[in-house]
Formats: structure tokens, sequence, C-alpha cells
């Protein structure tokens, strides 16, 4: 019997991973000597120059001048000092909703140059009218930030449906998602040549909370996107859940849960039962009609009964959700995520309350700090992630 034959890897294999293995450290590193990354990769020197010098010739890193400590005198040539260069590329993340559609632009270390949101012209038109807002918000943020089209290396746009791997929304017979995702990805990939990225705007949301928000180090956590509809960004274990078709986080099966009803989010109940709560007979409140839920949580605060009395109600709703949504996935953290998280905060404690009584022990339950960025910004660092692992190809030169 002839033995087992081995295929020993390549030099352009090994030239390659030595570059990737470099590159990501430099990455997020302040500037480095050859002995830092000697140091950090366990690499050669010789191989640690070789592959810097590569890196400097294709854009990613630059060499920088070595400068003598003041009032000291050092003999022997100065070492050599490498950085990465942020401004080697940019990203692009956009958030586009219904109704409004937000782009973020920012450097290869996540740093922001400019933003810009609008509303489209029909929230749900035809793929021609969605396209043309998405990609209209991507250039304007781009002026803003002053970086012309062609160094976008990556585009994310986070749409209100679910995504399959492929970027599509798979799910049939639902006019609203198929609206919200007319096949984004290679519409834009073919009218402006970005390399394009759609997906859900919840599990954008929790990436952006396991990287800037209260999902950092946190293992098991939902960001809950909870405005006018209410999605979830499932993290198990570190990693985001998504399922088959993309599917998972969508909140459908809260049309059969008892005293829910329905998927809508906070800041639609909360406008429409202040709404009706005003039009009773005898209705007293400072609420004007048409009040959304930051009103609502400010005046309940205030001390308004008729406002107090919505965030009761409120609470009690969204506890049963998060009851439901914690003995289905059993997570530690619910992030309430997206605008209306700014003001939420009145309903927080009494949330907390209710959901003792609905569950043990119950998740504990923060509102997000990242505001109306989150879905932007998990799209930045969705780009971000794509770029890192694509940086390298194709292949490095012999």
């Amino acid at each position: 019997m002839e033995p087992q034959r081995t295929t020993a890897p390549s030099s352009r294999m090994v030239r390659e991973a030595s570059a990737r293995l470099v590159l990501h450290h430099m990455w997020q590193s302040p500037p480095v000597t050859g002995s830092d990354l000697m140091a950090a990769t366990g690499l050669s020197r010789a191989t640690v120059h070789d592959v810097c010098e590569e890196l400097i010739a294709r854009g990613w890193v630059r060499e920088i001048a070595n400068q003598r400590e003041h009032g000291g005198y050092r003999k022997g040539r100065p070492a050599r000092r490498y950085a990465f260069d942020p401004l080697a590329g940019v990203v692009v993340g956009i958030d586009a909703d219904q109704h409004r559609v937000d782009a973020l632009v920012t450097d290869l270390r996540g740093v922001e140059l400019g933003r810009h949101s609008g509303r489209p012209r029909s929230g749900r038109g035809d793929p021609a009218e969605r396209i043309a807002a998405v990609a209209g918000a991507i250039t304007a943020a781009l002026g803003a930030a002053g970086v012309p089209s062609e160094r976008v290396l990556a585009v994310t746009v986070g749409v209100p449906a679910p995504v399959d791997a492929g970027g599509r929304t798979a799910f049939r017979g639902n006019p609203y998602w198929e609206s919200m995702n007319p096949d984004l990805a290679v519409r834009l990939r073919a009218r402006h040549g970005w390399q394009a990225i759609v997906d859900n705007d919840a599990n954008l949301a929790a990436l952006a909370e396991g990287w800037r928000g209260h999902g950092r180090d946190v293992r098991h956590f939902v960001a809950l996107l909870a405005g006018e509809r209410l999605g979830a960004g499932i993290v198990e274990d570190g990693r985001l859940v998504r399922g088959a078709r993309g599917g998972a986080g969508e909140m459908r099966f809260l049309d059969l849960v008892d005293g829910v009803g329905s998927p809508d989010g906070i800041e639609r109940i909360a406008r429409e039962w202040a709404r009706d709560a005003l039009a009773s007979p005898g209705a007293r409140s400072t609420l004007a009609t048409g009040a959304g839920a930051a009103d609502v949580f400010a005046a309940a605060t205030a001390g308004d009964a008729l406002a107090a009395d919505v965030v009761d109600r409120i609470a009690e709703r969204m506890a049963r959700v998060i009851a439901t949504l914690a003995s289905l996935v059993d997570t530690e953290r619910v992030i309430i995520a997206g605008r209306v998280a700014a003001s939420c905060g009145p309903l927080l404690a009494t949330l907390e309350e209710r959901l003792a009584a609905h569950g043990d022990p119950p998740p504990h339950v923060l509102a997000s700090t990242l505001g109306g960025d989150a879905v932007a910004l998990g799209a930045v660092r969705r780009s971000l992630d794509h770029v890192r692992e694509h940086a390298l190809e194709p292949v490095l030169t012999a």
C-alpha cells in the first residue's frame, strides 16, 4: 500500500496567508515596526518587510517617517514604521426604511466621514423608485464626505424584510417585503458597480449593538427594533442567527400571542393608542392629536394620567412580547433599538416589573444608546467585515 501523500502549501499560499495575518493585525493597531509585527505574528523579519512592501504597493499600508526622540541621538538605521491606511477606501451603510433612507459613509475603521437622510417620494413605489431612493442617498452621503464613488469598497443596505444569504427576499406573497427589497443588491451592482450587500435591518441593529452598543462582550442578546414594527436581531453564543431563508427574528408569530396580536412596534401603538384615548368623551391630557411615542413618554413622566395609562398598556404588551421571545431563544439581554429607544426610558422600569411576572429569570432590558443610527452603523460594520475578508483578492503576486 502506497503511503499517503501530502501536498505542501505553495509559496503563493504561504505569502497570501502571511499578508492576511499582517494586514489584519495592522487594521486596528497604531503604527508598528517590523519587530512589533514579528512579535505579533510570529513571522520572520524578511517576510514581514516583504509583505509590508506588497501591502504598500496595493494601497492598504503606508510607511511613515521615523522621528528620533527629541534631545537624544542613537546610532544605526532607524526602524521602519508602518501604518494601516484607513482612507484606502470607504464603506457605506444604509438604513432603507419605508419612509426614510439614511446613508452613512465611513473610513475603513468606521470613522464617520459624511451622512445623508432623506425621504423617498413614495413609501412603496415601483422598484425603480426604490433603487433611486437608495442610490440617491448614497450619492448624497458621498458628496457630504467629499469622496468620489470610485473609492467605495462596499455598500450594505438594511431593509425591513427577511433577506437570505444571496441578498434576496425569498418569502413570496408579502407585497410589503417584496417592495422593500426588489433585488437591491443585484440592481445596485448593475447600475453603479458597487459591491452591494443587503441584509435585514434588525440583524444589522444587532451587529451594531455588538460592535458599539449594549451587546459588546455579551454572548446572548436580542436587538429589538421597535419603531413602526417589531423585528429581532438574535445573537446566540456570539453569532447572529439568520435561519434558512433569513427569516429568523421576524415577528409574525405575535399575531398568535394573547394580549399582543400583531408585530406593531412601540412608535405605532403609542401613536394609535394616544389618539384613541384623546378621542374618548371627556378625555383630558396635555397631549396633542398626532402625538408620538416620545411625546407620550414625556407627558407620562410629567404626570399626565392619560399618557401614563398608555405607557402602562404598552409595558404590559411589550412584556408579553419579550417574555415570548425570551422563551424561544433563552436570551440574557434584550436591547430596545431604533429611534424610539432614545425616549423609552420611562417604559423600562414598568416593563421589567411586568416581565418578572411572565418569566423566570426575565432577560435584562435596556434602551439602545445608538438611537436612529443603529441600522446604518450595523450596515457599516457588515461592509467593513466584507472588505476585511476580501481585502487580498485577487491573490498577491508572487
